[in-house]
């Protein structure tokens, strides 16, 4: 079975500038392009973030960084303030701040079950289940739904499993990775399971003969052919195929007799076909026999109302999409948003379109930015240092959300994507952040305290990458721990 928190964690194995800068008592002028600090009575801070600045980790003439005092929205470091780049996974905080703040922590996703008629006899005949987008919707969660329509007295569905995925427009969203059978790059659906992916589990056999291969689940839309040997060097390869509502997955290659089993985690050709068998399987585990088949329709009219299960609170969805960086959640999140707000089917135009309306309230204008999607997997997307600070200051000064958003952050050197980074020790449980990692592309968002004793809210873009992704987090980290020097 997969479980959520985990599974999130593979997935992650992936005013204007002029006006602000006047208030600024101190201004030096430095090889990097217009880079400005505020640390007049604090040199020792400036020093150490202009060495930063000059780490070999930074392109400087692609990099961007702004710090702002979060609650007084003071201007204390930049670089390139108003660069627009790439921001990767910090997208995911343009998504958090606007579905907290529009939806609210509390909200949930609901997902209905319908019947033809109500259970008699303990059968009915077409069991319809209707989702709204809840991304949360993993094994464990379908099987304490089946169990509770097998409370309920259900024990036979002698018609179809309808799946009803109206709620969204399509399975697809704008995205540029060029690997959208990676687990971190799936497909959307109304109603999901899994994070619309399964775990291909790899194990070696005989010297040899055969290697073990098995799928996670094992449900009735997937089809396996294994041709995986035992012995030689590691060359498995996996690849799939989709055809008359079976995709079949064929792995090949070799693996070496001392490999330790692992699961290898690919995304479905048709989210909505796979999460009903998800359903199916998991409700004949709970003694539901079902005499139909799967298929994707509508709820009809003046069907029956058997259930309304309810997702996690906001709240838990969005930690773990920050946390563990999920894509799969993000562009979930927001076509649900953009459902809210604008009507359904949701849609990425429509979730753009709230966010864009969140960010207007926080005061970035939309001339100054490009948003392609919801989890910042977009080689398009463009948005500033600064628009990035002045969004976090804002979500800071609003306490009906910040606390929800503060605590879905990783915490350096403690938990999520931040959690083997103790290249810092010093800021080891301070720091909290959003991180982003896309080809030649590293950024890093969030909020430090400060020896003064406010918090500080910094965003750190770096577009060029010349020494690699490490060197670029390492320099970040020295940018932070400046930061919370100051005074």
């Amino acid at each position: 079975m997969h479980k959520k928190n985990g599974y999130a964690f593979l997935l992650s194995l992936f005013s204007s500038s002029s006006t602000l800068t006047s208030t600024l008592t101190l201004t030096l002028t430095l090889t990097l392009t217009l880079t400005t600090f505020s640390f007049a009575s604090d040199a020792f801070a400036s020093d150490l973030i202009i060495k930063a600045l000059n780490d070999k980790g930074f392109d400087k003439e692609l990099s961007s960084l702004t710090v702002l005092d979060a609650q007084t929205g003071e201007l204390i470091a930049s670089h390139n303030i108003e660069l627009p780049l790439n921001p990767a996974s910090c997208m995911k905080l343009v998504t958090a701040a606007a579905a907290l703040s529009m939806l609210g922590p509390d909200y949930r996703f609901k997902t209905d079950f319908f019947a033809d008629a109500p259970i008699k006899n303990g059968g009915i005949g077409t069991l319809y289940v209707s989702g709204t987008g809840n991304p949360l919707m993993v094994s464990e969660e379908i099987w304490r739904m089946t169990r509770n329509l097998a409370d309920m007295g259900l024990t036979k569905i002698a018609g179809d499993l309808v799946i009803d995925d109206s709620y969204f427009d399509s399975y697809e969203v704008p995205k540029k990775s060029g690997e959208e059978h990676r687990a971190f790059s799936p497909k959307t659906s109304a109603v999901a399971a899994n994070f619309n992916s399964v775990a291909v589990r790899i194990a070696p056999g005989a010297q040899g003969g055969s290697a073990e291969v098995s799928l996670d689940p094992p449900v009735e839309y997937l089809s396996l052919v294994n041709k995986l040997k035992t012995g030689g060097k590691h060359t498995a390869n996996i690849t799939s195929s989709y055809a008359n509502g079976i995709e079949t997955i064929t792995v090949t290659g070799t693996i070496p007799q001392n490999l330790v089993p692992r699961d290898v985690y690919r995304s479905v050709a048709d989210p909505s076909l796979y999460a009903g068998s998800v359903i199916k399987y998991v409700l004949l585990q709970n003694g539901i026999r079902i005499d139909g088949k799967v298929r994707l329709g509508k709820v009809p009219a003046g069907a029956t109302g058997l259930r309304s299960e309810i997702s996690p609170p906001l709240s838990e969805v969005i930690r773990d999409m920050n946390k563990f960086s999920n894509n799969f959640i993000a562009e979930q999140v927001a076509k649900h948003l953009g459902a809210v707000r604008f009507g359904k089917p949701g849609s990425t135009a429509k979730g753009i379109s709230a966010m864009k309306e969140y960010l207007s309230s926080a005061g970035l204008k939309a001339e100054d930015y490009l948003l392609e999607n919801a989890s910042g997997l977009s080689a398009n997307t463009r948005i500033s240092s600064l628009q990035l600070a002045k969004l976090l200051a804002a979500v800071y000064r609003d306490f009906s959300i910040r606390p929800e958003f503060m605590s879905s952050l990783a915490i350096a050197g403690v938990d999520g994507t931040m959690k083997r980074w103790n290249f810092a020790g010093e800021l080891r449980g301070m720091a909290r952040a959003k991180t982003g990692t896309l080809n030649n592309v590293s950024t890093l968002a969030g909020y430090v305290p400060t020896k003064s004793g406010r918090i500080a809210a910094f965003a750190i873009l770096i577009n060029g990458l010349k020494h690699g992704a490490d060197a670029a987090h390492r320099a970040q980290m020295k940018i932070i721990n400046a930061i919370s020097e100051s005074r």
